[in-house]
């Protein structure tokens, strides 16, 4: 759950074009993330070093009305991102235990790509944006939307402010 959170919101971080990576692709077609950068177009992850508390942190699975904001629904989501890129994602809905997710975050093929610990060879790409002290992540995740337990195909918007 934390997982898919925390991709969306450095999705969402780079959804600017960002410098281009080298195009080597690794043994299974995805990025060979080796060969990414910690410095993009628009913002760096130097920009993004730091402490981050979201105030929006809304899943929803497309086509439906389930949906989730952890924030609004009396829950945190506080992010943590060192000057190498790696960061951990703490998400803790209202009355549950807290959820982390760690990995590195870097600029790959000028998108802003998530590299998770327990996925090492499976990044992904989300959208982003810094503008104004807000950080703000976008895209399709897997999160549990509707409590049952599994992951849902989901779509996240996470907002957060420097802590």
């Amino acid at each position: 759950m934390v997982k898919n959170i925390l991709f969306i919101s450095f999705l969402l971080a780079s959804s600017v074009s960002l410098m281009s990576c080298s195009s080597d692709e690794d043994d299974e077609g995805g990025i060979n993330f080796s060969d990414c950068s910690l410095n993009g177009p628009n913002f760096s992850i130097s920009d993004v070093v730091g402490n981050w508390t979201a105030t929006q942190a809304n899943f929803d699975i497309p086509g439906t009305s389930q949906q989730i904001d952890v924030v609004a629904e009396g829950g945190t989501a506080t992010l943590n991102v060192q000057s190498n890129g790696a960061f951990t994602l703490l998400i803790t809905e209202s009355g549950a235990s807290s959820e982390s997710t760690t990995g590195d975050l870097a600029f790959c093929e000028g998108l802003f790509t998530v590299r998770y610990d327990d996925a090492p060879n499976d990044p992904e790409i989300l959208q982003g944006s810094l503008n104004d002290g807000v950080f703000t992540i976008t895209g399709s995740v897997e999160y549990d939307v509707d409590g049952d337990g599994s992951d849902d195909n989901a779509f996240v918007i996470l907002k957060m402010e420097r802590s």
